[in-house]
């Protein structure tokens, strides 16, 4: 036990590069991170990753049941997953830059407007991938008709993926 203990309290076990690599970026991005996502930003974004980590469950069930699931299409969704969660932190920067360019103090319109668009979009396919999953018992019919358009282009986009498969 005294081991451990001296072993924690010892400098060598901090005084590390890449203890100090760490620390560094974690100095230069913290405050820019609490900055970015106060004001509930921060929920707003969680909110928007959640329902995009919902679809990427929803839609690996949809792609299993259809038997299209492709690593090619799965490494695109990677793509596309970063640049949507990357999409909010440009709409903070546009905020910041009508407040420090143009002097226009907004409280965060554009990352509002960007994440809940974004948002909305995420969620129609997340349901959408539900549906096709076989999920549609847990979705009111109120909403399965309103994401029509987005299950018949999902159920379209998997017959065609499935005849380039063969």
């Amino acid at each position: 036990m005294q081991r451990f203990v001296q072993a924690a309290y010892s400098l060598e076990t901090l005084v590390k590069p890449s203890n100090a690599g760490a620390a560094f970026i974690g100095a230069g991005l913290g405050p820019i991170i609490d900055q970015a996502f106060s004001n509930g930003k921060f929920w707003a974004y969680a909110f928007f990753a959640a329902i995009i980590a919902a679809d990427w469950i929803a839609g690996s069930a949809a792609a299993k049941k259809t038997r299209t699931f492709s690593s090619e299409y799965g490494i695109a969704g990677v793509f596309r997953t970063t640049l949507l969660l990357w999409m909010p932190f440009i709409g903070w920067l546009l905020d910041n830059v009508t407040f420090h360019v143009f002097g226009i103090d907004q409280p965060g319109y554009a990352f509002f407007a960007l994440t809940i668009a974004l948002a909305y979009h995420s969620w129609e396919s997340m349901t959408a991938n539900a549906y096709r999953a076989g999920w549609e018992k847990w979705i009111p019919k109120f909403v399965v008709e309103y994401v029509s358009s987005e299950i018949r282009a999902k159920a379209e986009r998997a017959m065609k993926q499935k005849g380039e498969s063969k």
